[in-house]
């Protein structure tokens, strides 16, 4: 299905909350069926978790990004770092760093340009020294950031453990932050932790201008979600997020 193409990356958007200008983007797969039909991650990672497999999928995105990077600098273009999201089988590789390092070095990328994504059950993993793993990503060049932080409670104890450079916060305290004064009172507080540890913080599934308010009034540094973009097809992104940089010079 790889060789076939059927996997296919799309790109959505960061968005600076201060001047709501592009300042990168997360890598999304989907799968497109035979009848053209696109299927969203949510109906197919989980059976590549359960059959092992979810691995390739997570080394072919991380190689497609690195490809378009490589592609958007030669041609002149500013490339925003965008972030990749690995699963636990994928980081529990003992060679895992160095497979991101030589990849990187294959197509000419700057780890700098590239973000990794854990989600928040990582320090859960038997088996994996998540404190290790993030402290030789560090030393590779690459950012680390946590997804999905706060889908289950927010788990403040895991900021002061481990070395994260980005905390995404999950939809679900996004939904109800214009309606709900104690999800703002919590947010407000992640958000504080956040500054005072150098975490750049993101909001992710933001779909209302009075969510998106509610948010910079929080304190939060990026944005992410339908009201500023879809995840769309990376030619598109580059289109409309990249072209009028590459203009400018």
């Amino acid at each position: 299905e790889l060789e076939e193409n059927h996997f296919e990356v799309f790109l959505q958007p960061k968005i600076s909350s201060s001047d709501r200008t592009p300042v990168g983007a997360e890598a999304l797969v989907r799968y497109r069926s035979k009848s053209d039909t696109l299927v969203l991650p949510g109906n197919f990672l989980p059976l590549l978790e359960e059959t092992e497999t979810i691995s390739l999928i997570d080394f072919y995105v991380f190689r497609f990004v690195c490809a378009k990077l490589k592609g958007w600098i030669d041609q002149g273009m500013q490339a925003f770092p965008v972030s990749v999201n690995f699963s636990v089988s994928s980081l529990m590789q003992p060679s895992f760093v160095e497979q991101l390092t030589s990849i990187c070095e294959t197509y000419g990328i700057s780890p700098g340009y590239m973000e990794i994504e854990v989600t928040e059950k990582v320090h859960e993993a038997e088996g994996l020294d998540i404190k290790l793993l993030i402290t030789k990503l560090h030393h590779a060049g690459f950012a680390v950031g946590i997804d999905d932080f706060g889908t289950e409670y927010a788990n403040l104890g895991l900021l002061s453990e481990i070395d994260f450079d980005v905390l995404k916060l999950d939809k679900s305290m996004i939904d109800n932050i214009a309606v709900n004064p104690k999800t703002k009172t919590i947010v407000e507080l992640i958000s504080e932790v956040c500054h005072n540890l150098g975490i750049n913080m993101v909001a992710e599934g933001i779909e209302t201008e009075e969510q998106f308010q509610e948010l910079c009034s929080c304190g939060v540094d990026l944005a992410q979600g339908f009201l500023f973009s879809r995840p769309i097809p990376t030619d598109e992104y580059e289109t409309r997020f990249l072209t009028q940089t590459r203009d400018k010079q």
